[in-house]
């Protein structure tokens, strides 16, 4: 791997040093070339504005790749069903419950923007947001600070970096976080420390750029890497695969894995990472969501297989399809209109039976949570608009029979909230009004123990 250093360049809060990258795949899903771009960061300043799951323990050797759809022995996958169930609409308060121990605290306060992200892992939440510091100015300014289950915060926030308006992701590991965003350079990742000195370099995965990204995916790998997913050749016709942001400091800083040979227009993926390989999700040019699989070393498996069948026309509009690990394979979640749909995929990327209708509302998140997932929504309950809800779906992703409420119900949340495991406790983190006719917000951060969501 070639790095190429160029002289450093001041920006407002810190010095920035790029080290050139380049990473590419080429049509037999060998990697081509890898590469990274490095920017070393003076700490910025607390900021003003008065902020995946849990990566488990990396596998111990390499694992078999999940049997193909196409054995002699396995039946076709089920087709597209209609859904299955009414969604739930009883919601319980977290903060009234007692067995929730609910813990809660601001974080950030006189925001003008609402994207948020979090992880968590054993004892602690790392979570990030952005700060808008010039109204007629493109940009933000990126948060970072760290939090114990309690949400009393542990790492004071600071600036990491200039970021572009769209919501930065948070990933935990064994040895610390990794924080990726978009900034005017494509991709960035940095590896942020509760201490904040010395800054944490920046570096850039540059197969991925800016303008791709409601078009890229990403997720935590079992081992702490991070995976990511974006449109790949000239015609973004396929989806490629790269491995970027490793634990192991032996490891390739960036690798090329492979990319899709069974897409058709792909659009909006999605990805889950297991200690296997990878399953990936997208949208085709017909409105088709389809699902496949990919081996650790990023080679297709099988054939693609239909998750939900492309919608007639007048249809209500589809969003982007949600993917979470599970430990039997996968759970999506995807909207359409404003119904929230659930359907699991197994280790070979083989839908499930039923297709289960979660609830009604918009912008769910997903987290791993026992055998299943908990999908975190914004929805009407109580006679209000727009309050954060969640929904646990079991192993087969039929919804539970009660929600929880885990906003307070006073005023409306607007942007898509976030979730994450850590350790015995649910983080949830969103933004608020910080009072009625104020446009400002509040970032709130609210933890429950997870053995009291219904």
């Amino acid at each position: 791997m070639k790095q190429v250093r160029s002289p450093e360049a001041a920006t407002d809060a810190w010095t920035l040093k790029f080290v050139g990258v380049t990473a590419s795949l080429v049509l037999g899903l060998a990697p081509a070339g890898c590469g990274q771009k490095k920017t070393d960061g003076s700490t910025a300043p607390a900021p003003s504005a008065s902020v995946a799951s849990s990566a488990s323990a990396a596998t111990s050797g390499s694992a078999n790749a999940p049997a193909t759809s196409s054995s002699a022995v396995q039946a076709p996958p089920p087709a597209p069903s209609e859904p299955v169930g009414s969604g739930v609409s009883s919601f319980v308060a977290a903060a009234q419950t007692e067995a929730c121990k609910a813990q809660s605290g601001d974080i950030a306060t006189y925001l003008q923007r609402g994207e948020v992200t979090a992880a968590g892992r054993e004892g602690a939440i790392a979570a990030s947001w952005l700060i808008k510091l010039a109204a007629n100015k493109p940009g933000a300014q990126l948060a970072f600070a760290g939090f114990a289950l309690d949400a009393k915060q542990v790492a004071r926030a600071r600036g990491i970096g200039t970021a572009n308006e769209t919501a930065p992701r948070m990933f935990a590991n064994s040895a610390g976080w990794t924080l990726v965003w978009f900034d005017g350079d494509g991709l960035a990742y940095t590896k942020p420390r509760w201490e904040t000195s010395p800054a944490p370099v920046i570096e850039h995965l540059s197969a991925v750029n800016a303008a791709n990204a409601d078009d890229v995916a990403l997720a935590a790998t079992p081992a702490g890497a991070i995976v990511a997913v974006a449109p790949f050749n000239m015609e973004k016709a396929q989806l490629g695969l790269f491995q970027f942001a490793p634990t192991d400091a032996a490891a390739p800083a960036v690798q090329a894995l492979g990319a899709t040979h069974h897409a058709h227009e792909p659009r909006r993926p999605a990805v889950a990472a297991d200690g296997t390989g990878y399953t990936l999700a997208w949208q085709e040019g017909d409105g088709r969501i389809v699902v496949s699989r990919f081996d650790l070393a990023g080679k297709e498996i099988d054939e693609a297989h239909t998750l939900a069948a492309a919608p007639p026309a007048g249809a209500p509009a589809r969003e982007r399809v949600n993917l979470v690990a599970t430990t039997k394979g996968a759970m999506a979640v995807w909207i359409e209109g404003d119904k929230i749909l659930a359907r699991t995929v197994d280790a070979a990327a083989r839908p499930g039976e039923k297709t289960w209708l979660v609830g009604r509302g918009r912008s769910p998140a997903l987290a791993p949570i026992g055998d299943g997932a908990l999908v975190v929504f914004l929805g009407q309950e109580g006679g209000k608009d727009d309050q954060v809800l969640a929904v646990k779906l079991s192993e087969s992703g039929e919804p539970s029979a009660t929600g929880l409420r885990i906003s307070d119900g006073t005023g409306a949340v607007k942007d898509p909230a976030a979730v994450t495991p850590a350790g015995p406790r649910m983080g949830f983190l969103w933004t608020e009004p910080m009072s009625g006719g104020v446009s400002t917000k509040r970032a709130v951060l609210r933890t429950l123990e997870s053995s009291c969501i219904p």
